[in-house]
């Protein structure tokens, strides 16, 4: 069994009520290199972003989180009205004299004043609640527990469809082996059949084992295989080890690429270039899933 490998994807969503107090942390991860947290926040309660995010971050190793969070307060802002009281007097006095040089029957309206700029200010003061914190942080955790619960449930059938193209790659890497060999022997096969038809003499048998041997020597893939085995151990191992193993399964699945495109950059048969082109198909599949795991 496998234990503990998570998928970088996932959403995790919980609210938290006390009294007339409530808030919703709604968590979105995707996949990313490293880890890191975007979070959303109503302007009010930006202070709380940093205590939010190390929350967040306590429980992921790799994935981008986007967080939102929205509040059921009225007690984040305090709004108070401030009055620029000397350059009312100014206005009003401004006023008085217009009205006795003009002969004006109209009185100002205080009103009025109120439409004229910096005589009146509205003042918003960012209010600090420790329940509204409290019940933040709870909905956030909670939040995060669903997140981490998603993502361990993808994180499982990954490793399970991980496997199965490990198996399949094990398999058309047998086959290549085996064709491999029968190769070498069509081979000089071929070859002692050409030397036989352009002479009559006796055949140089000392030349025909020299050809076979160069042919051999260049197309001879038993260090890839062994390699290539070597990783399906190695790759088996990470998965079940657990954690945040991503980087490591993305370096080897790079690895089983190199591997393969070596074979079959030597291969001088059509079923051997047809079994590598169906294992780089299976190593891109594989990459696709490893670049989702943690």
């Amino acid at each position: 069994m496998f234990h503990m490998i998570r998928s970088m994807t996932g959403f995790g969503s919980a609210s938290s009520t006390k009294g007339d107090l409530s808030a919703t942390v709604e968590l979105k991860s995707v996949n990313y290199r490293f880890k890191e947290v975007n979070a959303r926040l109503p302007r009010p309660l930006l202070y709380v972003e940093d205590k939010l995010k190390q929350t967040i971050l306590q429980h992921i190793q790799r994935g981008r989180v986007e967080l939102f969070l929205t509040v059921n307060s009225d007690a984040l802002i305090k709004r108070s009205l401030n009055i620029d009281w000397e350059l009312l007097d100014e206005y009003v006095s401004a006023a008085r004299v217009m009205k006795e040089r003009y002969s004006l029957a109209a009185e100002p309206d205080a009103m009025d004043f109120f439409k004229f700029e910096h005589i009146a200010q509205i003042h918003e003061e960012q209010m600090r609640d420790d329940k509204l914190e409290e019940v933040i942080r709870e909905a956030a955790e909670l939040a995060v527990k669903e997140l981490c619960d998603m993502r361990e449930k993808e994180g499982r059938l990954l490793a399970e469809d991980c496997f199965l193209h490990i198996e399949r790659l094990e398999t058309l890497s047998e086959q290549v082996k085996e064709r491999a060999s029968a190769v070498v022997i069509q081979y000089r096969e071929r070859l002692y059949a050409r030397m036989k038809e352009w002479t009559e003499d006796a055949l140089d048998e000392s030349r025909l084992i020299t050809e076979c041997a160069i042919f051999a020597d260049r197309s001879d893939i038993t260090e890839e295989i062994t390699r290539l085995k070597s990783h399906f151990v190695q790759f088996r191992d990470i998965l079940k080890e657990g954690g945040a193993v991503g980087r490591k399964l993305d370096f080897l699945v790079q690895e089983l690429n190199r591997e393969a495109n070596t074979i079959g950059s030597k291969a001088n048969d059509h079923q051997i270039t047809k079994l590598v082109v169906e294992m780089k198909s299976s190593i891109e599949k594989l990459k696709e899933q490893v670049q989702n795991i943690e």
